[in-house]
């Protein structure tokens, strides 16, 4: 059943000129990209990037369970804080992807001013972070067993 299908015809002209003008005429948000952007990769946890974008439910979300979190890591509770700040650092990844793919916009559903020229910018300035957080994350959890 496999051979059945003609896989240039099934993928040719995907994106067309239609959808290039469609996209280039949805209607564009005072919101930048940037900014949202930047608020997400660095504020991620407290839901910054959403309060920005006007999604005030969710941000008080994600700021309760990562407050939530900390104080249950401070009151020496570390497997119920780490498992909620773990489900908002997951959160804030998803939110990442969703604002590089152009796919998180404002809370009137317009797209953020900015998203066509930076987009790719961003998403490579991503990578570098998160790949570089993980190597400090890393280095300190492999250096933290060694005895002196």
């Amino acid at each position: 059943m496999a051979g059945d299908y003609n896989l240039e015809d099934l993928y040719a002209n995907t994106y067309t000129e239609e959808d290039r003008l469609a996209f280039e005429t949805q209607p564009e948000s005072s919101k930048n990209f940037v900014i949202a952007w930047a608020l997400a990769l660095f504020l991620g946890p407290i839901g910054a990037q959403r309060y920005y974008l006007g999604y005030f439910v969710t941000a008080v979300v994600k700021t309760s369970l990562f407050s939530a979190g900390v104080v249950l890591l401070l009151l020496d509770i570390p497997n119920a804080g780490l498992a909620l700040i773990g489900v908002v650092g997951a959160w804030t990844i998803i939110d990442l992807f969703l604002l590089l793919s152009g796919t998180m916009r404002d809370t009137a559903d317009h797209r953020l001013r900015g998203f066509t020229r930076f987009g790719g910018v961003c998403a490579a300035a991503t990578v570098a972070v998160l790949v570089g957080w993980l190597i400090v994350a890393l280095v300190i959890g492999t250096s933290s067993g060694v005895a002196g």
